[in-house]
């Protein structure tokens, strides 16, 4: 069945879970003029540094950044299906400018004879040696998305962009999707006459989500510093840098299921499986 929420639900905003500001969707359909039953998807992603630990309950603070995820637009069970040839697909960004340089030497042997004429006489052999050469530079353009940007599936076949900050220093930082130009898909409304009426007649809207999911490998926390480190030397016999982050890990894991956010046991899977954000989306025109 397809999920659905009250008309009543203010709908100028997604129902947003996220780990504080680590991530922030702002997403929504736009309906087409020529075609009531297609909506298109805009979806601005962007990414912070957070900060967390606050409170007496944690022994730590610390930063948290994301090096790579997967973002994933999870679509109703039934009604409505996706326009294959509307999905975003990768799409080179910042183009670069790379110049070949080929050299090409061909050298020649020539003597010089003298005559009454002023004008030189070649001979065959040699006996001084002039050297002509020819550079031929090639220019093309190599282009790649800036956070390298690739659509793909998520494990459980949904249609999914994977971004990663490896050229911003580690971590994503701001919107990784051109939320006016770059539209992520387009669904197709299939409903029949006499359900859409009804659902319509009962204030059942359907909805959509994006979730941001990532590893506990993709996740950077750093700067974490004990908050009393007088007490916690004594109770931990001053922890190094893995008790710490192990420490910090386990605030991480709180925090998200605070938010009602899914995680795995981040303390001893370094493969488990979280999602940072979850929004949710009504499918009807929020356009301006």
């Amino acid at each position: 069945m397809a999920n659905f929420q009250s008309r009543s639900t203010e709908f100028t905003d997604n129902t947003h879970r996220s780990l504080r500001r680590l991530v922030v969707v702002d997403a929504w359909f736009q309906r087409s003029v020529e075609n009531p039953r297609r909506f298109t998807l805009h979806a601005d992603v962007s990414f912070n540094i957070e900060r967390l630990g606050g409170g007496k309950e944690t022994a730590v603070t610390f930063k948290v950044g994301v090096r790579q995820c997967e973002i994933v637009f999870v679509r109703p069970l039934d009604g409505f299906s996706v326009d294959r040839s509307s999905v975003r697909r990768q799409k080179p960004l910042g183009p670069q400018e790379v110049a070949r340089k080929k050299q090409k030497k061909a050298s020649a042997s020539v003597r010089s004879k003298l005559s009454l004429s002023r004008k030189p006489s070649l001979a065959a052999d040699a006996e001084a040696d002039v050297s002509a050469s020819s550079e031929h530079s090639t220019t093309y353009m190599h282009s790649k998305s800036f956070y390298n940007e690739q659509f793909t599936r998520s494990r459980d076949g949904h249609d999914a962009w994977s971004v990663n900050g490896e050229e911003l220093g580690g971590c994503l930082n701001g919107p990784v999707f051109d939320v006016q130009t770059e539209p992520r898909l387009t669904l197709i409304d299939i409903r029949d006459e006499e359900r859409r009426l009804r659902e319509e007649a009962n204030e059942m809207t359907p909805t959509s989500r994006i979730e941001v999911r990532c590893l506990r490998e993709d996740i950077d926390i750093h700067e974490i510093k004990l908050k009393d480190e007088d007490k916690e030397g004594r109770l931990f016999g001053k922890p190094g840098h893995r008790e710490r982050l192990q420490i910090a890990r386990g605030v991480l894991r709180e925090a998200l299921l605070a938010e009602g956010l899914a995680v795995g046991q981040l303390l001893n899977d370094p493969y488990a499986e979280m999602t940072i954000c979850d929004a949710t989306i009504p499918i009807l025109d929020q356009s301006s």
